[in-house]
């Protein structure tokens, strides 16, 4: 909802309408008014750069939106900062609510880890490092529900895949379009969370015949290098997102927003994420929906908050929002 928000706030628009999108074939405003209500509303207060906003939307199950707040200090802050059309942010939007993108949503100054993210399989190729941001392109449907980048691109890649690779040949310096000055920090931060977490470093590249390129980690104690593919997803999806919301708010603070982010990650990690990401960049402000009773102990108590109906009690203690 705060994205959506962001998005009318920044376009103008008055009605919540994503029938334009032949691909979705999903009813979008069931996704967001549910249970037979009517409307569906949220309200919260959010801070960038020592300036806080207030919002508060509702929209209706006709599509009909409210929007009231700081809508203005928003729509001055993403003009600021937005590099795409609003409409082309809505449409990767809408097509993650509807299931077909796994990438997580960067609209800075907001990010938005949904639960549906996932570091995709497969190998990018070299020439992909030219257009660090084709992940923007216009999400397509191809065979079997599997989503493309753009018409005619039968291959999906994550951008974080790419983002790896753009800073290992920068460090080469062996490319004249490729800027190898800022490569040796997002590395030392890749390298640093792989050892953490899969004991291993960013190795060489290997080509392949395909005309692609395969990730390689080398074990830190030794041992045959393997693909960073061969990670489990849990191990893939806790590096890649800690590294991407440092990439994308070391320069810049940010508000986050992840959505379960205990997905695929064992106990001991679910413990440790909260601090993870808060080391490495202090500056945003996150929001944190999750159902581990781990990570909701991680943060001090003066900023968690429980939801559950009416009649139940906070397991551990700390306030209750009741949802109605």
């Amino acid at each position: 909802m705060l994205f959506l928000a962001a998005h009318i706030a920044h376009s103008g628009e008055k009605r919540f309408d994503p029938s334009g999108i032949s691909e979705i074939a999903v009813n979008q405003l069931e996704l967001f008014v549910r249970s037979g209500a009517e409307t569906a509303s949220i309200s919260g207060e959010f801070s960038l750069n020592e300036h806080s906003m207030t919002l508060s939307v509702v929209l209706s199950k006709n599509g009909t939106i409210k929007i009231d707040g700081d809508t203005g200090k928003i729509k001055e802050i993403l003009s600021h900062h937005r590099r795409w059309p609003a409409e082309y942010m809505a449409e990767r939007f809408f097509m993650l609510q509807a299931g077909y993108n796994m990438e997580p949503v960067i609209m800075q100054p907001f990010l938005y880890f949904h639960s549906y993210r996932k570091v995709q399989e497969g190998n990018p190729e070299l020439g992909m490092m030219v257009e660090p941001d084709r992940m923007h392109r216009r999400m397509m449907i191809g065979p079997y529900g599997k989503s493309r980048v753009a018409p005619g691109d039968a291959r999906s890649v994550s951008a974080f895949k790419l983002q790896i690779l753009h800073a290992m040949m920068g460090r080469a310096n062996l490319f004249e379009l490729i800027d190898g000055k800022n490569a040796d920090g997002p590395l030392e931060q890749l390298d640093g969370l792989i050892q953490k977490y899969a004991g291993g470093k960013l190795s060489k590249l290997r080509p392949s015949s395909d005309n692609t390129v395969d990730l390689r980690i080398t074990p830190v104690d030794g041992g045959e290098s393997f693909s960073f593919d061969g990670l489990s997803s849990g191990q893939k999806e806790i590096i890649s997102t800690i590294f991407l919301i440092w990439h994308y708010t070391r320069n810049q603070p940010c508000i986050v927003l992840i959505d379960e982010p205990e997905l695929h990650l064992n106990a001991e990690w679910h413990r440790d994420f909260v601090q993870q990401v808060f080391k490495l960049a202090p500056n945003n402000q996150y929001i944190v929906a999750t159902h581990s009773e781990d990570i909701f102990r991680s943060v001090n108590e003066d900023r968690r908050l429980f939801l559950g109906l009416s009649t139940d009690r906070p397991p551990i203690g700390d306030v209750t929002g009741n949802i109605r």
